[in-house]
């Protein structure tokens, strides 16, 4: 069964993968049972759910959100962004603790709007209209405050494709 998630569920969830996929010879060993990588990763997904104490379709919703919002920063920035790239994790990471954090009603402390509004205004804005979708994805809303964050993110990871 495909799962177009897999590379994320990867990266996101890297030490469920790697539990997950000791699986694969098990089944393959005991049961002559061959499974891939996309059956790892719903897998991967059960592993997480179990260890966090959330559903599994929770976890899924976030490896989704996370995708589409990668796929919307690379739309923005023109950018295509390498999945196992530092900038890629670092992003990814940020974006699955923002999903998290509106899923469940919590809020950063420090705003970073107004220096990044000025300091970096093209990622700001960027940034806004990212996340302007993603709450319409969600259907949940997503704290003004976040926006900076996003912002410093999308900045980074610019100015490291640019000076690489």
């Amino acid at each position: 069964m495909s799962n177009p998630l897999t590379d994320d569920i990867r990266v996101m969830f890297y030490k469920e993968y790697k539990v997950a996929s000791c699986i694969q010879e098990l089944l393959k060993e005991k049961l002559q049972l061959e499974i891939d990588e996309h059956e790892i990763g719903y897998i991967a997904l059960h592993v997480h759910a179990a260890i966090v104490d959330e559903n599994v379709s929770q976890a899924m919703e976030i490896a989704r959100t996370v995708r589409e919002c990668i796929s919307l920063v690379e739309k923005e920035t023109g950018n295509s962004i390498d999945v196992m790239s530092l900038g890629y994790n670092r992003l990814m990471n940020h974006v699955r603790y923002m999903v998290a954090r509106a899923i469940h009603g919590e809020k950063l402390k420090m705003n970073l709007n107004e220096y990044m509004s000025v300091k970096f205004p093209e990622a700001f804005m960027a940034a806004e209209r990212i996340c302007r979708q993603m709450e319409k994805s969600l259907k949940l809303p997503i704290p003004d405050i976040e926006i900076g964050y996003l912002a410093m993110h999308l900045e980074r990871m610019l100015d490291t494709d640019i000076n690489e």
